[in-house]
C-alpha cells in the first residue's frame, strides 16, 4: 500500500511535467510597420525580389533581375498641415545590411524620380532564408539625419 501511495504521488507530481505540450513558438514581427517616423518626416522601406521588376525597368536601373537578389526600396515623406504624407522627397540615403555572421554588405542607393516623387532603390544579393539587417541613414532636405534600422528573413524565389 506504501508503494502503490508512493506511486500515485510520484505520478501525480510529475504528470504536468510528462504530458505537458510545449507551446507553440510564435512569430514576432522584427518591425511592426515598414517606416519610421521622426518629428515630422517618416522614412518608407521595403523589399522585394529583384525579378518582380520589369525586365526593362531593371535595365534602366543597372540591376540584375534574380531569385536571389532583392531590391531595398526606401522613400522619405513629410507631414503637412492637414495631417496627410506629402510623396517621397528627394533625400540622401546610404546604408549598409548585415547577416548573422556579421557580414557586412554596403548598399548603393538610386535614386528614382518621378513627376511627383523621389525613392531610392538599392540591389542585395543574398542566401535563401538569410537574415539580414538592414542600417540606413537618410538625410533630409533640411539636413537632418534619420537612423532608420530593420530586418528581414529572405526567401529565394522559387517561382
Amino acid at each position: 500500500m506504501k508503494t502503490l501511495l508512493g506511486f500515485v504521488l510520484l505520478a501525480t507530481l510529475w504528470a504536468p511535467f510528462v504530458h505537458a505540450q510545449p507551446e507553440p513558438p510564435t512569430a514576432t514581427p522584427v518591425t511592426t510597420n515598414p517606416w519610421h517616423d521622426s518629428g515630422d518626416y517618416r522614412v518608407h522601406f521595403s523589399t522585394f525580389t529583384s525579378d518582380f521588376l520589369p525586365a526593362n525597368a531593371a535595365r534602366a536601373l543597372g540591376f540584375t533581375r534574380a531569385k536571389d537578389r532583392i531590391i531595398v526600396n526606401v522613400a522619405l515623406t513629410q507631414k503637412q498641415a492637414d495631417g496627410h504624407f506629402t510623396l517621397g522627397l528627394p533625400a540622401g540615403v546610404e546604408g549598409a545590411a548585415t547577416n548573422l555572421m556579421q557580414q557586412r554588405k554596403s548598399l548603393s542607393f538610386k535614386p528614382v524620380e518621378e513627376p511627383n516623387a523621389t525613392y531610392y532603390l538599392a540591389e542585395l544579393r543574398f542566401t535563401n532564408e538569410e537574415v539580414m539587417h538592414f542600417a540606413l541613414t537618410v538625410t533630409t532636405p533640411d539636413g537632418t539625419a534619420i537612423d532608420v534600422s530593420f530586418s528581414r528573413k529572405l526567401y529565394v524565389n522559387d517561382q
